[in-house]
């Protein structure tokens, strides 16, 4: 690989793939919110992940936020993290 591809590569921004693969973990079970909705919540969870704020909190504020249950927004809340790479 020349060094242009590789650089390329190195500091291509992170595929759309990761965001629809975290809608289609969600989207079946979690109806009642639309994608937007769920990427919007997603990415504040990313925010407050690279700021150092603890999972237990970005759960509430996913709670807060779409006025799930816990359970719900756990599971919003660790979809974000491996599929959108927080």
């Amino acid at each position: 690989m020349t060094a242009a591809v590789i650089a390329a590569l190195t500091f291509a921004a992170p595929a759309a793939a990761d965001e629809a693969e975290f809608l289609r973990k969600l989207q079946d079970q979690y109806v009642y919110l639309t994608p937007d909705q769920l990427l919007a919540a997603g990415h504040q969870v990313c925010a407050a992940a690279r700021q150092g704020v603890p999972a237990s909190e970005s759960v509430m504020m996913v709670r807060d936020l779409l006025g799930t249950s816990v359970p719900a927004a756990g599971d919003i809340v660790s979809t974000a993290v491996v599929e959108l790479g927080c």
